[in-house]
């Protein structure tokens, strides 16, 4: 094994440590050895940057460093590397990836705290594209972000409590209490701002509150959200109307590629500091399965049209009505874990409505406000 090999080896085995480390809530151990493997993967990737070695290679270490180096906060030098990388002649699919680190290291910059402490139950949220500028957004971008984060944080925090998913009436007073969402004062020189959870008395104080489980628990879901990891999504969120939920909500949340490209979380303070980076757009994310998918006489069919009414009366099942450019009446049934997060908000607003249908009646898979037709099939991946 040459010395190039050896290190990148080493430097990976330590990363993973490090990240099971960070699983266990070990955030000093964590700390001691990611900086310990960028350090080897950084020379690791130096050594073969001054010679003539061979691209995808080449590339590829450089790449792995500067991950490295922006897990450890050294977003500058995660800057230079990804530079080299580019510099060169990598693979194509190699220096979209490197263009994708260089959007988290843009993210990174506008989650710079400037020298300010998240307390337990505060997070940052940070957004980054053509609607943004410093210190300013498109309100549409922001706001229907911020909605749906509000939406999906209580979620969590109820799953958290062990509560059956609540389809429809008021949220648990005592909940709402621990976990109610305020908006702190934007950061300078970015659009980035503080959310805190629960009221002002709970700030400064010690141990692991609920407000900041429920923080820790977003945090690994949209960590897993991102990485397309459907296995450990279902094994955090085993109740499939969560699920659902959850889903569809964080696709609302993630980028759209254009005026919104990148959407960034931070929690913690210099000791326990977590970051999520998310990119992954909403087209490419994950999508929730179509209920009777697997029923030889159904079929999937797209339908524009205009959200009229809603029937919440029957408990069995949640229909909503869409009313296409034709004035033809179309009748859609909503799974469990969308009405009230999703689809209400939609409420006399022009949609697009995926789905399978059987019989008289789509069985909804996808709803969103009507700007684009959805991707193809084979560029979604099913939970």
């Amino acid at each position: 094994m040459s010395p190039t090999s050896a290190l990148h080896t080493e430097a990976m085995k330590l990363a993973e440590d490090a990240w099971i480390e960070r699983r266990g809530g070990n955030f000093s151990t964590y700390s001691e050895l990611i900086r310990r493997a960028y350090a080897k993967e950084r020379a690791a990737a130096e050594s073969i940057a001054r010679g003539e070695v061979l691209e995808p290679t080449r590339s590829v270490l450089l790449r792995s460093a500067a991950s490295l180096a922006l897990e450890c906060g050294e977003t500058r030098e995660a800057e230079r590397l990804v530079s080299v990388a580019l510099s060169g002649e990598p693979p194509p699919e190699i220096a979209e990836e490197l263009r994708d680190v260089a959007e988290q290291i843009r993210l990174q910059r506008h989650l710079d705290t400037r020298g300010m402490v998240l307390h337990p139950n505060q997070m940052q949220i940070a957004l980054t594209g053509n609607a943004i500028g410093f210190g300013v957004a498109e309100s549409g971008a922001f706001l229907q972000r911020i909605g749906d984060l509000e939406r999906l944080i209580f979620r969590t925090a109820e799953r958290k409590a062990r509560k059956p998913f609540r389809e429809r009436g008021r949220r648990s007073g005592h909940i709402a209490r621990e976990v109610e969402l305020f908006v702190v004062a934007p950061r300078a020189g970015s659009f980035t701002i503080s959310l805190q959870l629960g009221t002002q008395q709970q700030l400064g104080l010690d141990g692991f509150g609920f407000a900041e489980s429920v923080i820790g628990e977003f945090l690994d879901c949209m960590e897993a959200f991102q990485a397309k990891d459907v296995k450990t999504l279902s094994e955090r969120i085993p109740d499939s109307a969560y699920l659902v939920n959850f889903v569809n909500l964080a696709r609302n949340i993630a980028p759209d590629g254009e005026a919104v490209s990148g959407v960034a979380f931070s929690s913690g303070d210099h000791v326990r500091k977590r970051e999520v980076l998310l990119t992954i757009t909403r087209d490419a994310a994950l999508h929730t399965p179509v209920v009777p998918a697997s029923d030889q006489s159904s079929e999937q069919v797209v339908v524009q049209g205009i959200l009229r009414y809603a029937d919440a009366i029957q408990e069995s099942e949640n229909e909503i009505g869409l009313v296409d450019s034709h004035r033809r009446r179309h009748r859609v049934l909503v799974p469990p874990g969308l009405m009230d997060d999703i689809v209400r908000p939609l409420w006399d607003s022009e949609v697009t409505v995926v789905g399978v249908k059987k019989g008289n009646a789509i069985y909804l898979s996808e709803i969103k406000p009507l700007l684009a037709l959805p991707p193809p099939e084979d560029e979604k991946t099913d939970v």
